[in-house]
């Protein structure tokens, strides 16, 4: 039995799961056109999900090499390339259940040697999908980003089909540099689930079950969530496993109890940090709440773009 699903990314086996078609078309037309881009949301909002879902879609046409730049702040050159070389195996190993036996490249610059190698071996069009990549050392940073636009321009004969850069923001310095292969008008986001999202999240429950969602509880869900996926799944998850367990119906006295214990009583990682990068922008937050018509949605400035990458405002 599936279950709502609590940390990330979605395993569709055992978690009930949204698609994301319009979002989705959008990327994989963005590969088919030889793009490079870039893709940001809030943590937990399902961008590595539905990167995931595209390396299912590709992996028989292309070679997508999925890794994470999470733990790569402190490292040195050196080590950089020595973990992106292993990242690259762990990656081919988890979709193909194989390795490559690849040089590990002498500077940043030997990147494209690299990528050449691989293709040659392999003999596919490479998707290069870095998440996490703002964890990246700045410096190191400004020289891969040289070296991509280098290959940027002869991206066929390297066959570096798309590369696509996933973070928890906006990467202004990227996609604000002329130079760059990155363009903003093919910078996706990943939103928020709709309110007929989160009412199709809950009816998989109910179908594969037969425990019901009350409306009333539905909608209350939907209201206090605003249909971010980490808050939704969770309160639904624990009012299907705890407050209402084996009971037929949920009910709003059900929710009001799971409501009580998030305010209250547990420590979720998404409201105690909604909560801490609140107080930096206080006296923003209580205008917002209290006089909205006179706060412009503008995300050119620094706080209310502070506010809107780490999920507070939509």
């Amino acid at each position: 039995m599936r279950n709502f699903c609590t940390s990330g990314p979605v395993n569709k086996e055992t978690c009930y799961y949204i698609e994301r078609p319009d979002i989705m078309k959008e990327a994989l037309d963005h590969i088919e056109n030889w793009r490079y881009f870039t893709v940001s949301a809030p943590r937990r909002t399902g961008k590595t999900t539905l990167l995931k879902d595209i390396v299912e879609k590709i992996k028989d046409k292309y070679l997508p090499i999925f890794i994470s730049f999470e733990s790569y702040g402190e490292k040195r050159k050196v080590e950089f390339l020595r973990t992106f070389v292993k990242d690259i195996n762990r990656s081919l190993k988890g979709l193909y259940g194989k390795m490559i036996d690849l040089t590990i490249p002498g500077s940043i610059d030997d990147i494209r040697n690299l990528i050449e190698e691989i293709t040659e071996k392999e003999g596919k069009e490479i998707i290069l999908m870095i998440d996490e990549f703002e964890k990246l050392d700045e410096k190191i940073m400004n020289e891969f980003l040289h070296v991509i636009r280098s290959i940027y321009h002869d991206r066929e004969i390297y066959k570096l089909r798309s590369v696509i850069l996933i973070s928890i923001g906006y990467l202004s310095g990227i996609l604000e540099d002329n130079a760059s292969p990155f363009n903003i008008a093919e910078h996706l986001e990943v939103p928020y689930f709709t309110k007929e999202q989160v009412y199709d999240l809950l009816k998989q429950h109910e179908k594969e079950t037969g425990q019901i969602f009350e409306e009333k509880v539905k909608e209350l869900i939907w209201h206090n969530a605003a249909g971010q996926p980490g808050l939704t799944n969770g309160l639904a998850y624990d009012l299907v496993m705890k407050k209402a367990k084996g009971e037929n119906i949920i009910t709003e006295k059900h929710f009001e109890k799971t409501l009580y214990d998030y305010m209250y009583v547990y420590i979720d990682k998404n409201i105690a940090n909604i909560i801490n990068k609140a107080k930096n922008e206080k006296n923003l937050i209580m205008q917002i709440l209290f006089e909205p018509q006179n706060v412009e949605f503008n995300i050119y400035d620094e706080r209310i773009n502070y506010l809107y990458l780490n999920g507070l405002i939509d």
